[in-house]
Parts: structure tokens; sequence; C-alpha cells
């Protein structure tokens, strides 16, 4: 499995942990294998999954930190949530991808799984946390 296959598999099983937020990181990596029918998680996407979840509270306060003033992540669809997540915890932990490429990712995992119009603004959420 390659990296961006590895980073589909924890976007969506991230996107399921956000539909049950009781769910533990084993629990949703058992989950996401049952449901997309993998023989096993790849390390890459074990390290997504545990470290979005782990660094939950803290991705979703920076997210949120960079919606429009009275926007929540509560207003974003939950698969752009996902996205966000996974990309913005690449951008501040992961030494496997540059940040520009990961914002390049999120918005390759937008055009398979989103709505066209969250690519503009995954981009511009992202870019807050990309040095220039």
């Amino acid at each position: 499995m390659n990296q961006h296959e590895s980073r589909k598999v924890a976007m969506q099983a991230i996107f399921l942990a956000n539909q049950d937020p009781e769910l533990t990181a084993a629990e949703v990596e058992v989950k996401i294998v049952e449901t997309l029918n993998l023989k096993q998680l790849s390390a890459y996407s074990k390290t997504l999954i545990e470290g979005v979840m782990f660094k939950r509270e803290e991705l979703d306060s920076d997210l949120s930190a960079h919606l429009k003033k009275g926007w929540t992540l509560d207003r974003v669809s939950a698969i752009t949530v996902a996205i966000l997540e996974v990309a913005l915890y690449e951008i501040k932990n992961s030494a496997e991808i540059e940040p520009k490429a990961a914002v390049n990712e999120a918005l390759n995992l937008c055009d398979e799984f989103a709505d066209p119009k969250a690519k503009p603004f995954i981009n511009g959420v992202l870019a807050n946390f990309v040095e220039q």
C-alpha cells in the first residue's frame, strides 16, 4: 500500500471515528479493516489514525481558530473535517511528507470523497499552517 492509499484509508477511519467518538483507535482500526476488506493496515495508516485520534482536541482547536467568524467545525461536512484533521496532523507531526505536499494530498482526497466546492475551503484553511 503506497502512502496515498494509506492516507486514504486513514482518512476514512477518522471519518468513522468522528461518527462514534466513544471508539478507541484500536476499535477504529479493526472496523476500517473489516469495512474496507483489507488484509491489514499499513504502518502509515496506523500512525495517522492513532496520531489524529490522540491529538484530535488540539487539531480541532487549531482548525477552528482559522474558520470564518461564527463558524465551527460542526458546520463543516464530516468528510471535510476528516480530510482536514489528517492533513493538519501530517503538517504538524509527519517527517515523511512536506507540509505543501500534505495540502496537495488533502485536495486529492477532496477530489475523491468530498464536494468539489470544498477544495478552496480546505486549501484556505490548511494554507494557514504551511510556512510560506
